[in-house]
């Protein structure tokens, strides 16, 4: 099977500027950890952006790094996908976003196996994962059914839970180790918070740590989850408004 794994990524947040490219360590951008990371799970790499000019600064990374760069739509990324699936004649993918500095490539690998051997369309979060180890596997099956419920351009599918369920595709939940759950953790970037608290991550661990270490090493260092985990809470809100305003 053609498994990759396709880097959502844009250069124009407005709650962060710029963040793809703010400095985690040693002046070593954030969008770049998350390429490093991505390549560590074994599948091809595919960094999907927009046609925007101001994502023009992602084309540098396919020779870099030795992947390929996919643009499409700017604010509806499910036909994004759709488009990067068709085009390179994708069958399954992790989606991963392009703010989540510490994904696991051990659970990505897990979650491709468990959409083969489930059946299922999709692979999504359970609610008690830490945030920012893992996103979604999917099916070409799976991102045809939900184009099938966001096909224009002009359509916003910055979250996507709606969508899912407008689709009525087929999902299991990701099967978690214990560690993997249940804790004040946030590894995701989105505000000034954030940013510190991967500086201060990243300044004592590998930038390719594997995620146990990672987990062992912020429950013998609690000062640092405190950092940002108090801004879950306002992420989560965004997240359930925008779910709410969602029109169709």
């Amino acid at each position: 099977m053609n498994n990759f794994s396709l880097i959502t990524v844009r250069n124009s947040s407005k709650r962060l500027p710029g963040k793809p490219f703010l400095p985690i360590i040693n002046n070593f951008p954030a969008i770049e950890i998350v390429i490093k990371r991505a390549k560590k799970i074994g599948f091809p790499v595919i960094l999907v952006t927009s046609v925007e000019k101001d994502d023009d600064v992602f084309e540098k990374f396919e020779e870099k790094y030795g992947i390929k760069i996919f643009r499409g739509s700017l604010l509806n990324k499910i036909k994004r996908w759709n488009d990067c699936f068709k085009e390179n004649d994708i069958d399954n993918a992790l989606l991963i976003d392009g703010d989540d500095l510490a994904y696991d490539f051990d659970i990505g690998r897990r979650a491709i196996q468990q959409l083969i051997n489930s059946k299922s369309e999709m692979i999504i979060n359970s609610p008690e994962i830490i945030c920012g180890l893992f996103t979604y596997a999917i099916t070409r099956e799976g991102i045809s059914k939900l184009s099938s419920v966001a096909p224009n351009d002009s359509i916003d599918t910055d979250v996507i839970t709606k969508f899912i369920d407008l689709a009525k595709i087929e999902t299991e939940e990701i099967i978690l180790k214990d560690f993997e759950k249940n804790k004040e953790f946030r590894l995701t970037l989105d505000y000034k918070e954030d940013l510190e608290f991967f500086q201060n991550l990243y300044s004592n661990l590998d930038l390719e740590e594997d995620n146990q270490k990672i987990i062992e090493f912020l429950e013998k260092n609690d000062e640092i989850p405190k950092i940002n985990y108090y801004k879950q809470k306002e992420f989560l809100n965004n997240q359930k408004k925008f779910n709410e305003e969602v029109k169709i």
